[in-house]
C-alpha cells in the first residue's frame, strides 16, 4: 500500500467534524446534507478516474449523490452503478436497485452514553444483487488474487468484511473463498426469509481517522477494480 494517502479522507471530512449527531437542529441537518454532498462530490472525479484506470468505459458508469433525510447521522450516499444496464426509469431506483453498484456515504460524530465523542467517517460498500454474485462466482480466480496481492506486505485493514448481522465474514485474506461465503449465506438468509427478495451480498468497510489513511486508498482501490470487474464479466455474458 501507498504510504500515503493520495485522497486525503481527513482533509475531506474536515467540515463535518463539527456537527455531532446528537447535538444537530433542523437547520443543521440540511446543511451536513449540503456539506456530504459537496465533500462526497469531491470523491465522484478521482473515483471515476479509477474506474476507466481499471478498465471501464467512461460513458458505462452513472454517478450522482443522493440525500438522506430520514438519517440525520448518514446524510447522503454517493453512488456509482452501471448506467447501461439500468431500467433507466429515474436515477433514484436504478441506483438502489441496480446488480451491483459501489457506494461512498459520510457519517457524523456522535456521541455515547457516557461523552465520548466518535468521529466522522466514510463507509465504502460494493453492494451485488443475486445475478452480480453469479459474475463473480464465474470469474477467474486470479481476478481476485491480482486485487489481494495489492494488500501483501502490510496490515490489514480492521473491519473491510461482508455486511452479515450474524456473522462478520472479512474480506481478507483470501478473498474468493470469503466471496464465495458471504454468497452462500446471503442465499441461505434469502431461502429462510421465503421471500422474493435477495439477501443483496455488501462488502463494507468503515473508515474514521483512528484507521490509517493509506487504508481507505487500499479499500477504495480494491473495491473499484472488483466493481470493473463485475462490469467486464457483464459485457462478456451480454
Amino acid at each position: 500500500m501507498n504510504p500515503t494517502s493520495v485522497l486525503k479522507p481527513n482533509t475531506l471530512l474536515a467540515t463535518l467534524n463539527t456537527y455531532i449527531v446528537e447535538d444537530l437542529s433542523s437547520a443543521d441537518i440540511v446543511t451536513t446534507s449540503t456539506i456530504a454532498a459537496t465533500t462526497l462530490g469531491d470523491l465522484a472525479m478521482p473515483v471515476l478516474q479509477m474506474l476507466t484506470e481499471a478498465g471501464a468505459g467512461a460513458d458505462d458508469i452513472a454517478v450522482e449523490f443522493f440525500p438522506d433525510k430520514d438519517e440525520p447521522g448518514t446524510p447522503g450516499t454517493l453512488f456509482f452503478w452501471p448506467g447501461t444496464r439500468t431500467l433507466q426509469h429515474s436515477a433514484y431506483n436504478d441506483a438502489h436497485g441496480a446488480e451491483y453498484s459501489l457506494r461512498l456515504a459520510a457519517f457524523l460524530p456522535e456521541r455515547d452514553d457516557d461523552g465520548a465523542v466518535y468521529p466522522a467517517g466514510f463507509t465504502l460498500t460494493l453492494k451485488l444483487e443475486a445475478s452480480a454474485c453469479d459474475l463473480i462466482q464465474k470469474m477467474p480466480p486470479g481476478v481476485f488474487e491480482l486485487i489481494e496481492s495489492d494488500f501483501k506486505g502490510a496490515a490489514l485493514p480492521s473491519g473491510f468484511e461482508f455486511l452479515d448481522d450474524s456473522e462478520h465474514v472479512p474480506v481478507l485474506p483470501n478473498m474468493r473463498r470469503q466471496f464465495t461465503k458471504a454468497i452462500s449465506r446471503a442465499h441461505a438468509a434469502s431461502n429462510k426469509r421465503r421471500g422474493n427478495r435477495f439477501e443483496a451480498v455488501m462488502m463494507h468497510y468503515i473508515w474514521d481517522r483512528i484507521e490509517p489513511e493509506q487504508h481507505f486508498d487500499a479499500v477504495l482501490a480494491a473495491l473499484v477494480k472488483l466493481f470493473v470487474a463485475l462490469h467486464q464479466q457483464a459485457r462478456r455474458q451480454a
